[in-house]
């Protein structure tokens, strides 16, 4: 920085500095402006619970940055002026995205006007279908991309490096082998851990024990607490946790004191979740604000796939992996997808280490069993959490968000 004023340069060149009308964007912020403006882009409710850190990091680092973006609440309190708010991005598998496309038309056209209007630096978080086509936009008009959280090119659709070559400027990655499938490529990667360690090393439980936790909510200490992980997107929980809930009312014949915590995502609403678990006979409390409360009292967590599958194993927390997507996406997924498992959890690992119920095999009698299996044999739990330790060991150390924003601020100042 000098005067004020910030120039973006990166190490590799850039093909083209020119929007579509030929008219030059200059990457130096306004001279008059001493607040170089950066838009991050996140497109479901783990990306803007990644944004939102990686924002705060940014703002610690560079506090006059002028931070705007697609995200939800994570990065709005992180201090990211939100244009879109991404809960209306919540889908997953063709046939859902399909249902939603005006939505994402809708996204897309306002992310690109937005980059028309002035941009110094493109931050995109996941979402590859929607980020690679606006990395696309940004680099016609000259804006310099950078990916956070890569594409999982290693478990399918591993052509997308050659995409990923072509509209990326710098990649950082949260997995160690994922760097060296983008060397070969020829793509500038950092390495910068997983911003999830960060989460959990930093939580501040709201309850000094898990004793005090379940008073505090009203359910007996004593108690056999079980967690339900049903997702984040509507559509996923209205699939999962009907069979989840029937699971655990048929398993409290076998553990009558059986109690459900049910962490509520921000982009859900608590009392539509509230609604869809009362025709349970069974004590549930639905709570806000709470994932790590919950990871520390449940002795199993029965989970939907996804990023929540690690958070549940850097808190130790036996699970069951549960997912569903329309029939059509997963015949589709079958025959993609290059990697045995479907539970991040267990491709870190690199081996089955947490039972995974997908697709038809995600029934409330399998749930049931799988559970019940675990809560029965406490050499069982115990073995798993060892499992879990060593998965967590290599997601790195805590710090990921801040390195990340380093490097960003490193490379571009």
């Amino acid at each position: 920085m000098e005067d004020g004023r910030w120039r973006w340069r990166f190490r590799s060149s850039i093909s083209s500095n020119t929007s579509p009308n030929n008219r030059r964007i200059d990457l130096m912020s306004d001279p008059s402006s001493k607040s170089p403006r950066v838009m991050i882009v996140a497109g479901e409710a783990s990306g803007d619970l990644h944004g939102g850190a990686l924002a705060e990091a940014l703002l610690k680092k560079a506090p006059s940055l002028q931070l705007i973006g697609f995200g939800g609440s994570a990065m709005r309190r992180a201090g990211v002026e939100i244009l879109f708010d991404v809960s209306r991005l919540g889908v997953v598998g063709i046939f859902e995205v399909l249902l939603h496309l005006r939505s994402v038309w809708e996204a897309y056209r306002l992310a690109v006007q937005t980059l028309r209007s002035g941009v110094d630096l493109l931050v995109l978080v996941d979402y590859p279908d929607f980020n690679l086509r606006l990395a696309k936009a940004a680099k016609r008009l000259g804006i310099p991309v950078v990916y956070y959280i890569s594409p999982q090119i290693w478990a399918w659709r591993s052509g997308r490096i050659k995409t990923i070559a072509e509209r990326v400027d710098l990649m950082l990655v949260l997995f160690p082998f994922e760097k060296e499938i983008y060397a070969k490529a020829g793509v500038p990667c950092e390495f910068v851990g997983h911003p999830l360690v960060d989460e959990a090393a930093s939580v501040r439980l709201k309850y000094p024990s898990k004793t005090a936790y379940l008073e505090g909510i009203g359910f007996s200490p004593s108690g056999i607490t079980v967690g339900i992980l049903p997702g984040s997107r509507m559509r996923e929980v209205s699939s999962l946790l009907p069979e989840m809930l029937q699971a655990m009312v048929s398993l409290s014949k076998d553990f009558p004191n059986l109690q459900l915590l049910i962490p509520v995502a921000p982009s859900l609403s608590k009392e539509w979740i509230a609604d869809l678990a009362r025709p349970y006979a069974i004590p549930i409390r639905c709570v806000e604000g709470e994932f790590q409360e919950v990871l520390r009292a449940s002795e199993v967590v029965v989970v939907a796939s996804g990023t929540a599958t690690l958070q549940t194993a850097l808190a130790r927390t036996p699970m069951v992996i549960v997912y569903k997507v329309s029939p059509l996406t997963f015949w589709i997924a079958r025959r993609l997808v290059r990697l045995k498992s479907f539970g991040l959890v267990n491709i870190v690992a690199g081996a089955p280490i947490v039972p995974e119920l997908l697709q038809e095999g995600a029934t409330a009698e399998r749930i049931q069993a799988e559970v019940g299996r675990l809560l029965k044999e406490d050499g069982a739990r115990e073995r798993m959490k060892q499992a879990l330790k060593e998965v967590a060991d290599r997601l790195g150390a805590a710090g990921a968000s801040s390195r990340a924003a380093g490097i960003i601020l490193e490379k571009l100042k």
